[in-house]
């Protein structure tokens, strides 16, 4: 409650607002005759009472807001009305959304045909209760391809940025320099084609192009190639090439964050470029760029949702199949969005903790897209 106390006056007029909502929820409930009496006295108490308590709060709010009056008995009647009214919501949505909740459940489970468009709720449950085992697998080959694709991004992009902050120093021969030049150009071009191109193009390109082009250099038929580049296959490479030009880019900050001094010391004690850079450089920069390279892992969640244009049975290429079964447009997407948005504030808060358990800085590099 001390928390909320700079935002009383807000809360409570948001609470005014909720609560008028469905106060004239309760109001246009009709009520047949032979009902007992209580359900009257409930209409009185959650509808006309709810209602003239809802306005009145309102109003008190604004003339909080307002004309900031100050005291003691001001205080004690803003206490009173905010947990009236917070008793109200909280009893509104107890039965208005987890009621209505269970109640659906309980209807839809003795159904065999999914609800008519007009009862949204029931037909939404229906195609969960259906559909289980379809959104499960979804749900694991999105964190499989988002997971693997990470890990793997991360150790190329370990690897592409060496070669991009190589530098060429006098002491180098021709064929030393002329190797660090192709490294860092290399370097370059790869990660400006990976980030100035949708991963929805470099899918179809991998996917369907490749295997064609693999197939003529071996000169072996596209079947065999098909067998050995599956779809799960090419969508954990297209994710982890993807991945790793973002990531190149996040890792070069952490390196440049490193303080120059620390390469120098460890020149100093006898390590050589490699070691001082395995050894010093690259923890620091790994550290500093963990925000990030975990910020990467929850685009990496969403963003899977392209590789249905390849057929990979993700949660999105679900969400469509779910649609033409049901011959039902919205649920499956809204089904699909609430588990995307439960998988990316769940990963978002366990990697949180772990950020803080590592005693990370709270200024975040920039990362992906």
């Amino acid at each position: 409650m001390k928390k909320l106390a700079r935002y009383l006056n807000v809360i409570l007029f948001l609470l005014g607002a909720i609560s008028l909502f469905f106060s004239l929820k309760v109001l246009n409930q009709k009520i047949n005759p032979g009902e007992i009496s209580a359900t009257y006295h409930a209409k009185f108490l959650f509808g006309y009472f709810a209602l003239f308590l809802s306005v009145l709060g309102m109003l008190f709010s604004l003339w909080l807001l307002f004309f900031r009056p100050q005291g003691e008995i001001v205080q004690r009647i803003k206490n009173i009305g905010f947990w009236a009214l917070f008793g109200f919501v909280a009893l509104y949505l107890l039965e208005f959304v987890v009621f209505g909740l269970v109640n659906s459940f309980i209807r839809v489970s003795e159904m065999t045909r999914i609800p008519p468009k007009d009862q949204f709720l029931d037909s939404m449950v229906f195609i969960i209760l259906d559909y289980p085992d379809d959104f499960l697998k979804g749900v694991f080959m999105t964190l499989e391809l988002s997971l693997v694709g990470t890990l793997i991004g991360l150790l190329l992009g370990m690897v592409l940025v060496v070669l991009r902050i190589m530098q060429v120093h006098p002491q180098d021969n021709e064929a030393v320099a002329l190797l660090k030049k192709l490294g860092v150009g290399f370097s370059k071009l790869y990660i400006n084609v990976f980030r100035g191109t949708p991963m929805i193009v470099q899918a179809v390109i991998i996917y369907y192009l490749l295997p064609s082009l693999l197939a003529e250099w071996l000169n072996v038929p596209i079947s065999q190639i098909d067998k050995v580049l599956t779809i799960s296959l090419s969508g954990i490479i297209i994710v982890s090439l993807n991945t790793t030009a973002y990531l190149a880019e996040v890792l070069r900050g952490g390196i440049e964050a490193v303080d120059k001094g620390q390469l120098e010391a460890a020149r100093s004690l006898g390590l050589s470029y490699s070691q001082s850079m395995l050894s010093v450089v690259f923890p620091q920069a790994i550290k500093n760029a963990l925000p990030s390279i975990c910020n990467e892992f929850i685009i990496n969640i969403k963003d899977t949702s392209v590789l249905n244009v390849i057929g990979v049975a993700e949660l999105f290429f679900v969400a469509n199949e779910a649609q033409f079964r049901y011959y039902r447009t919205y649920e499956p997407f809204i089904i699909v969005a609430l588990i995307y948005f439960v998988l990316t504030m769940t990963t978002s808060k366990l990697l949180g903790l772990l950020e803080k358990k590592l005693n990370l800085p709270a200024k975040t590099l920039p990362s992906s897209n």
